[in-house]
């Protein structure tokens, strides 16, 4: 009796033994589909999916998760890379979809350049020699902490609404020029409480923003109205005779009004960073 109780326990043992090799076997990783969205980082992408292939390759499936892809990602990759997709297709394909991060503002203090994404994850942080040739159109005006990259950007909080109103003006500018950083060269932000400039429109806060042709754009109290005077004063300088880019300013005052144009030097730019 005691030994049909051993070999009952022996064949279920051996059973187990031979079910947990066999389907290890079957789900073991066979294919990382990998979906990569990058445009500079073409290197990286292949390194990330060999690593993946080598050392994830015939692993197991059931604990192969996200967080084991976005490892590798970060490594290869730093800031400029993040896992945007991830899925398993049972028993042994993993997906995921990869994207690159682009600089689109850099954020300047004391001469130290904070390159940020569009979701405000600073991608890098630069000194004004490593930052030049990037092509980034840079922000002057805003107080801040020093921060490091990967972590979220942030201001001051008395600079959150005008940070706020940056993000919308870029993005306006961007979509009306198909691409600010090709006529913009820098934005300040100017909260000066009592500037004589403004005459009789007390308004203290403003932007300048300053065109790679040298004309100026002057947005006043962007917190009002700041997707309406952006776009005011896009079709105004998209209308500019290629002279007329190379000087003066447009003045946006009014989300109901159009932007002007004035030949003339802008009085602003002892403001100006």
């Amino acid at each position: 009796m005691r030994a049909k109780k051993f070999v009952i326990l022996y064949a279920v043992v051996l059973f187990l033994v031979v079910f947990a090799i066999t389907f290890n076997c079957i789900c073991s990783i066979a294919r990382f589909d990998v979906t990569f969205e990058v445009s500079s980082m073409t290197a990286e992408a292949r390194s990330i999916q060999q690593r993946l292939e080598e050392e994830y390759g015939g692993k197991s499936y059931l604990f192969f998760g996200q967080e084991d892809v976005e490892s590798i990602v970060a490594e290869e990759g730093g800031n400029y890379m993040e896992v945007t997709g991830f899925s398993k297709t049972f028993p042994n394909v993993i997906h995921a979809r990869v994207e690159q991060k682009h600089e689109v503002l850099s954020l300047v203090l004391g001469g130290t350049y904070y390159a940020i994404a569009e979701d405000n994850t600073i991608l890098a942080v630069r000194s004004a020699e490593e930052e030049s040739g990037s092509g980034n159109v840079a922000v002057y005006g805003f107080d801040f902490p020093a921060q490091q990259a990967g972590e979220t950007f942030s201001v001051s909080e008395e600079q959150s609404d005008a940070f706020s109103a940056l993000l919308a003006a870029f993005q306006e500018m961007d979509a009306a020029l198909g691409g600010a950083a090709g006529n913009v060269l820098s934005i300040t932000y100017d909260d000066y409480s009592d500037n004589p400039v403004l005459g009789a429109n007390k308004s203290s806060h403003s932007f300048y923003i300053e065109m790679r042709e040298g004309v100026w754009v002057w947005i006043i109290n962007p917190f009002e109205g700041i997707e309406e005077k952006i776009a005011s004063a896009m079709n105004r300088y998209l209308a500019l005779n290629d002279a007329e880019r190379t000087r003066g300013y447009i003045t946006a005052a009014n989300a109901e009004e159009s932007a002007d144009y004035t030949a003339e030097t802008p009085s602003f730019l002892d403001r100006v960073h």
